[in-house]
């Protein structure tokens, strides 16, 4: 049987003789796209950048692009739309990215309502990037602080006051559907325990889900909002570390992978290699503007673990076919042509498992939406980027480690340069 091939693998190229050259070029869109997200910024989702997120179920069905281009009219040009159980359910999560519809006038008349109503000056603390929401910190001075039931009793009524109190005002608070099917408020004002003779708060407002929901059932009939969360920036930050720390976990233990499997000097052309993949694939984001979300790091570590595939192979190859060492040590020359000759032998492999893979992730980006367009995207950009890492980069930095730092290896006159197929044959 005939198998297709790019390349003549009895054919010897010089892939390496203009090393430099390949690892400069890869350095430059390296630093091209560090320069890009520096200076345009990246464009984060709703994940990294905060939102709300809408369970809604719908009387009828409905489509996802319906639901897309009702997003986009009201504004949220960042938006997820997943469908959540079975087709039949009619039931869809939503998100889209933060915006507060509170003004610094509103909170303000609020807190004036709720001063008036208690009596008493209190702090309102407001940040919009937080959302609908407000944080009050109030004083309380309870009859019998001993007394655990009075001392409820009067919480639950000072509560009751500062809902009032902001029913009163142009806000409106968080209705949830409780389990009778009744709207109710219990939710949106949230305590903490009594502590230095203070109480806090956080107050939950109806607002960019109130305003989606209404047009959600205006548009498509009857809907119901079954939950509704936010991600703050707290979460949003805690994320992107969380994300910064699994791509470096992997690019370490990787490092330590590879130095135990191979030696020392093959160790730094992968992690240079594959610190530029990621790097690399970052033009998705900072050119494609596209939106960087969870996906789009499981998309960078896919990425990384395809390109260490390709450079495993190529460097098991150069181990296999490296001539026993005599004493003196190998040449540069031959340690170059050895080098040369393995990223030759296995280019036609190289090639075809990227393609086998772009001809999926290239149909995704093209037909697919959302997240998983982008995961696609970068996944696509990623394979080609890593499998140019793999056969011009990091054989390349392997040349130059090898060159400036190994020393042979003192025999004392002992057998040396021993290949792997005398060592699987016993020979010692």
């Amino acid at each position: 049987m005939k198998f297709f091939h790019f390349f003549d693998n009895t054919k010897e190229r010089d892939l390496l003789s203009r090393g430099n050259l390949w690892v400069g070029l890869g350095v430059a869109w390296c630093g091209a796209m560090l320069v890009g997200a520096a200076v345009f910024g990246i464009n984060w989702g709703i994940d990294f950048a905060g939102g709300m997120e809408m369970q809604v179920k719908f009387e009828k069905p409905v489509q996802a692009e319906q639901l897309r281009a009702t997003l986009v009219e009201l504004g949220f040009h960042k938006n997820q739309v997943q469908q959540y159980g079975g087709e039949a359910d009619n039931e869809w999560l939503l998100r889209v990215e933060r915006a507060s519809s509170l003004t610094a006038e509103s909170v303000a008349a609020a807190k004036k309502s709720i001063e008036t109503s208690l009596g008493k000056p209190v702090v309102l603390e407001f940040n919009a990037s937080e959302g609908d929401r407000f944080r009050l910190v109030v004083p309380f001075d309870g009859e019998n602080p001993n007394d655990a039931f009075a001392q409820q009793a009067a919480l639950n009524a000072q509560q009751d006051q500062i809902a009032k109190a902001i029913e009163q005002t142009e806000l409106r608070l968080r209705r949830t559907t409780g389990k009778d099917g009744a709207e109710t408020t219990a939710d949106a004002i949230v305590r903490d325990d009594v502590y230095q003779g203070k109480v806090k708060y956080i107050v939950q407002l109806q607002g960019v889900s109130n305003k989606v929901a209404k047009v959600l059932i205006e548009k498509f009939g009857k809907a119901e909002v079954r939950r509704v969360d936010f991600v703050d920036a707290t979460v949003a930050g805690d994320l992107k570390t969380k994300g910064v720390v699994a791509l470096v976990l992997s690019l370490a233990l990787i490092l330590v992978y590879v130095a135990i499997r191979f030696d020392v000097f093959f160790a730094p052309g992968a992690i240079i290699a594959l610190l530029h993949d990621p790097l690399g694939a970052l033009a998705v984001y900072v050119v494609g503007r596209m939106e960087f979300d969870v996906p789009s790091v499981a998309a960078l570590l896919t990425t990384v673990g395809y390109s260490i595939s390709h450079t495993i192979v190529i460097y098991d190859r150069v181990r296999e076919t490296m001539p026993p060492e005599p004493p003196e040590g190998l040449s540069q020359e031959t340690v170059a042509r050895v080098v040369n000759k393995a990223c030759s032998d296995t280019l036609n492999r190289t090639i075809n498992t990227t393609m086998t893979v772009l001809f999926t992730t290239v149909a995704l980006w093209i037909f697919a939406h959302g997240s998983v367009r982008a995961f696609a995207a970068c996944l696509s950009v990623g394979c080609v980027i890593g499998a140019y890492s793999s056969i011009f980069m990091a054989p390349t930095i392997y040349l130059w480690f090898r060159k400036r730092f190994y020393q042979p290896p003192q025999t004392g006159g002992a057998k040396v340069g021993l290949t792997r197929e005398d060592r699987e044959r016993g020979v010692v």
